[in-house]
């Protein structure tokens, strides 16, 4: 946990990288944690996610509707998507996404066109172009965008999980509580163990009680298989907020010296800036090494999804290519 840097030690280590005395009035804490957040959207976010290691990425099934229009998650990294498909009992059918000037080609479901597991986006919406096909939901992977940083004072520690399955409750006891928990806000789970990844959002509670301890509890039903990841220790939240950046740990010094690139920027200290800039260039090339190809010894097979040559790499009905 010492590597961990939270939302207390990230400011700390941010003040230490830039000199930045704590009694100033030029950069509060809440300052630099907002500079925290921004560089983790503009700076690092984007490296993480070209290495397409899918660190960010969830599944969520939305059951199915008679539009076949499909609003994209609102915590959604850039509003946008990972993979679209149908679930229909235990199978699975990937979906191709055209352009809305192809749109004029289906429009008669032509028979030299298959429709049937095609969409296209417009605005945040998803429009399945054949609305009357039988199926279950639709399966949506996108990044979850990571919330902003807090300090621990702000999240609760999760002591105690109990399920009953008779009154439908989810009771979970916090050996210690956020300062601002309230009944009618909504509530995130993140995990204390790197990549720190937040395990549910956005569940609203049906009762609180605080006080040395807290007591939080939610519908059963709220919550999928999701349950099965959380764990005592976890961190409770009010939405969209962290007590820990939502990132492996071994790019939490780089969010911070980001920030300390940030501050040195705005306080024109040229020299220092150049330093810091350096060093940051290093800090990138040496975390992505570190974080790249998540299975060293078994390397990603490219196979054609829609190429001509699709068909000729499909199993046959043995199982066999």
């Amino acid at each position: 946990m010492a590597r961990v840097l939270t939302g207390d030690s990230m400011v700390n280590s941010v003040r230490k990288r830039t000199m930045t005395p704590e009694d100033t009035s030029v950069f509060t804490d809440d300052d630099i944690l907002e500079i925290v957040d921004e560089e983790l959207n503009v700076q690092v976010l984007d490296k993480l996610i070209v290495l397409h290691g899918e660190n960010l990425t969830i599944e969520v099934d939305v059951p199915r509707n008679t539009e076949g229009s499909y609003t994209i998650p609102y915590r959604a990294v850039g509003n946008k998507l990972r993979d679209i498909s149908l679930i229909s009992g235990s199978a699975i059918f990937e979906m191709s996404q055209i352009s809305i000037g192809e749109l004029p080609d289906y429009a008669y479901g032509d028979s030299l066109l298959s429709y049937i597991d095609k969409f296209y986006v417009q605005n945040n919406k998803i429009h399945l172009i054949d609305t009357t096909r039988s199926y279950e939901s639709l399966r949506i992977r996108y990044y979850l965008r990571p919330s902003f940083l807090t300090k621990l004072d702000k999240a609760g520690v999760i002591s105690e999980i109990v399920k009953d399955t008779i009154l439908n409750t989810l009771t979970i006891t916090m050996s210690s509580v956020g300062k601002n928990f309230t009944d009618n806000s909504k509530y995130d789970i993140v995990g204390h163990n790197s990549p720190n990844n937040i395990k549910a959002f956005d569940k609203q509670p049906t009762s609180l009680t605080t006080g040395t301890t807290g007591i939080i509890v939610f519908n059963l039903d709220d919550f999928g298989k999701e349950l099965t990841d959380i764990e005592v220790g976890d961190y409770m939240t009010i939405a969209q907020e962290t007590p820990v950046p939502n990132i492996p740990t071994e790019m939490h010094p780089l969010l911070a010296q980001a920030a300390a690139v940030n501050i040195l920027e705005s306080l024109t200290d040229t020299e220092a800036l150049s330093n810091a800039e350096r060093r940051m260039s290093k800090m990138t090339t040496a975390v992505q090494t570190l974080i790249d190809d998540r299975v060293e010894l078994a390397p990603k097979k490219i196979k054609p999804r829609h190429g001509t040559l699709a068909s000729s790499i499909r199993p046959n009905n043995r199982g066999k290519y």
